[in-house]
């Protein structure tokens, strides 16, 4: 099976990042050796011809990888080969996919195309079979048959109903209660650039933008920075709704599937024996509407970086129906937390008295080199040590654990409240430790490995009693000869 021949010029035209080539363009004004109107012009003229070259750069490496590229699909794998310099050759069995995704974007749409993206727990890094583009049918058909397996004959549509939809309100609430760093931070370096930077291309501008708006607002730099920032913060706002609207997650006897995107359409399933944790997040602003956010991880991630779980259950919604959602996927119920020992207050307390002496030392030797600091007296990080014992109450009110007969879940942080539900079966290592100041107290920290985590320290449960801990210990190594785990968790 070949690739669309139109998917060279979707290729191509996806390759261009607005976002970067906006930077660009700002950075060649600035950069120019002209002032005003003339910079601005010599800056695009400069865009045009770098985008121009690029383009004809992309052209020819998208026809090589098209001409490269082949896919066969085999009574139980598919078969992709694909490279120029270093060509190729994979199998993956279809047992082995994690989860696959159909999704189309603006461009491919304007040419009638799809794309199909399948992960094993083998490549985390990135998806293990990328096809950009078939016809939307061929791509439909080919996920559909990789549901199904080997038996090509049985390919009939799962039997799912609807489990979750987005309500208007909530999207926009799971827009703006968002940081959107993606559009921030480039908003600001951009504009930073602009204002601060001592270049007679960068004075002009700064004059234009001055001129424009000194009607309207009295800016000063520190305004101005604080404006783009906000708009930097309304893009992702806007980018968000896009990605998120008509959210649908539907369910059967045993896989979800979801649909979400006005521009770019996402439509994936994922199988519920593949789900290796569930996790529920919740902010101060979430908590304050009584609503969490839903994802799971499987063996395989869909991220570039391997921070965090990327397969969502439910962006934003009320906790009953997200631990309903969780239930579904890891088979448990909302349980009755446990706290850690009384003790453990004490140490976070302490920890953050610490913490407060070494930002005191860290300030006096700052304001021995920089005079800006001066102004700060000393004796105002002092004050801070009465907030300690709150912080350490905090801190210790919204820890806790479940140990339930099939699962644990742990539940930790304040500013971004994580539960992690994590059935015993899909535990790959149990590490048990104990620091100098744990031992005084008689506490421990326990660490849980598992698949859809590998770059991460595992799912942290620290601070609980020696008891508890031993508990664990002997739990997994009682039970660890009858497991049928490939990978049998063990205590360390």
């Amino acid at each position: 099976m070949k690739l669309s021949q139109r998917a060279i010029l979707a290729r191509v035209l996806e390759q261009y990042d607005l976002g970067l080539f906006a930077m660009l363009s700002v950075l060649l004004t600035v950069l120019s050796d002209k002032s005003g109107t003339e910079a601005i012009i010599s800056g695009l003229q400069s865009l045009v011809l770098v985008a121009l070259f690029y383009g004809l750069f992309q052209l020819i490496l998208q026809i090589g990888q098209w001409w490269n590229y082949e896919l066969h699909l085999e009574d139980e794998s598919i078969v992709v080969r694909s490279g120029i310099v270093r060509p190729k050759r994979r199998r993956i069995p279809f047992d082995r996919i994690q989860h696959s995704a159909v999704s189309t974007t603006t461009v491919s749409r304007l040419f009638g195309l799809a794309a199909l993206k399948c992960e094993t727990a083998g490549n985390p890094d990135e998806a293990d079979v990328s096809v950009r583009y078939l016809e939307p049918e061929d791509a439909e058909a080919l996920q559909q048959r990789i549901r199904s397996g080997a038996d090509a004959a049985s390919s009939q549509t799962p039997n799912r109903g609807r489990i979750f939809s987005f309500g208007t309100r909530t999207l926009v609430l799971y827009s703006v209660a968002r940081l959107h760093l993606r559009t921030v931070l480039p908003a600001v370096l951009t504009g930073a650039a602009v204002l601060y930077f001592e270049l007679e291309s960068a004075a002009s501008l700064r004059s234009i933008v001055v001129a424009l708006f000194s009607d309207l607002l009295p800016l000063s730099s520190a305004v101005t920075l604080g404006l783009v920032a906000t708009g930097g913060w309304l893009v992702g706002v806007v980018l968000a709704i896009e990605r998120m609207a008509m959210f649908r997650l539907s369910a059967g006897d045993d896989s979800f599937r979801r649909r979400h995107g006005i521009l770019r359409t996402i439509d994936a399933d994922v199988s519920t024996d593949r789900i290796q944790v569930a996790r529920i997040r919740s902010n101060p602003l979430h908590r304050i509407f009584g609503v969490v956010q839903v994802d799971v991880g499987t063996a395989g991630l869909s991220g570039v970086l391997p921070f965090g779980l990327q397969w969502p259950l439910a962006p934003l919604a009320r906790r009953d129906v997200a631990w309903d959602l969780v239930e579904r996927a890891a088979g448990t119920s909302q349980p009755t937390f446990q706290s850690l020992p009384a003790h453990a207050r004490r140490r976070y307390v302490v920890r953050y008295c610490l913490m407060i002496i070494i930002l005191t030392v860290v300030t006096a030797v700052a304001q021995q080199f920089v005079a800006t600091i001066r102004v700060i007296p000393l004796w105002s990080c002092s004050v801070l040590f009465v907030f300690a014992p709150l912080a350490g109450h905090i801190a210790w009110t919204h820890r806790g654990y479940a140990l339930l007969d099939d699962a644990i879940v742990v539940r930790y942080g304040f500013w971004t409240q994580r539960i992690y539900v994590v059935p015993t079966d899909n535990i790959q290592n149990l590490t048990i430790s104990q620091s100098p100041f744990q031992k005084r107290v008689d506490l421990v920290s326990v660490r849980l490995d598992i698949a859809s985590l590998p770059f991460l320290p595992g799912v942290p449960l620290p601070d609980i009693s020696e008891s508890v801990g031993g508990h664990l210990k002997r739990r997994f190594l009682e039970t660890e000869p009858s497991s049928e785990r490939s990978s049998e968790p063990t205590a360390t």
